[in-house]
């Protein structure tokens, strides 16, 4: 296998373990919104679960994307995307 293979097939498993762990996130999220009570006094720290697991998703499409700078143009997160505009601004 060569150096650029072997750096895809690591940046595949990246990926994939970034999709897993969003899967996991929002199953956690999915239990804890079937109670109300954790809902009606925790509805920000849910929203953040979400979000969490959208941005896993988002860098595990640039890390699979053939072209990861045209990619960023498809971030659904407009804080993400902000971080690949100007990513020494964090």
């Amino acid at each position: 296998m060569t150096d650029d293979a072997h750096i895809a097939a690591h940046l595949t498993t990246v990926a994939d373990v970034l999709h897993e762990l969003a899967s996991e996130i929002e199953e956690l999220g999915t239990t804890l919104c079937m109670d109300p009570a954790i809902i009606a006094h925790h509805v920000g720290t849910l929203q953040s679960i979400d979000l969490i697991a959208q941005k896993q998703r988002w860098l595990a499409t640039l890390l699979k994307a053939d072209c990861p700078l045209s990619a960023v143009n498809t971030i659904g997160v407009e804080a993400l995307k902000a971080r690949f505009a100007s990513p020494n601004a964090h």
